[in-house]
């Protein structure tokens, strides 16, 4: 079982890098939200959470994975991100929610699919499958900062992939 966490940054817009803290208070890697160029950076400034890229680094600074939102007619209605992960690949990344208390996202992975899933007035998300839990996700309180925790509890998911995928979905949130 591993284990992880960061604090949530009080700005939702700030890219500054936030460490990613394992058990014994190493940093295993960064997370930091980025731009690809400044009319995203203005958009998002004058729209709320209009542009949402995330890239996780690994202690040395080396980009792990990197999520840039996709942009379509399509993705007005239902947000999606094109992911690099340097372990499994390139991956879609999509919101599947239909009732706004209770966000969902799905992605796939050689056949298997995955989903990010929070239930009405819970602190914790939880990353599944469809035969078992992968990782839970929980923050101790509602106003930032707050210390997000990941506890992963099996499957070959990387912390820094379940680190990025919820860092999408807070920003989403």
């Amino acid at each position: 079982m591993e284990f992880g966490y960061f604090k949530k940054t009080v700005m939702k817009k700030t890219t500054k890098c936030i460490p990613i803290i394992n058990k014994e208070g190493v940093p295993i890697g960064f997370i930091k939200r980025f731009y690809k160029n400044k009319v995203e950076r203005i958009l998002d400034h004058i729209f709320d959470e209009f542009f949402v890229n995330v890239e996780v680094m690994d202690a040395n600074l080396n980009t792990v994975v990197k999520a840039t939102e996709n942009l379509s007619f399509r993705s007005m209605y239902r947000s999606n991100w094109s992911i690099e992960c340097k372990e499994k690949g390139r991956l879609i990344f999509e919101d599947q929610t239909k009732i706004k208390t209770n966000p969902t996202m799905r992605f796939i992975i050689n056949d298997t699919t995955y989903y990010l899933k929070k239930g009405f007035a819970d602190k914790r998300v939880r990353l599944e499958d469809s035969k078992q839990t992968i990782a839970d996700i929980t923050y101790d309180k509602i106003i930032p900062p707050a210390t997000v925790s990941i506890e992963k509890r099996q499957g070959d998911l990387t912390l820094h992939l379940i680190a990025c995928l919820y860092y999408i979905f807070m920003l989403r949130e």
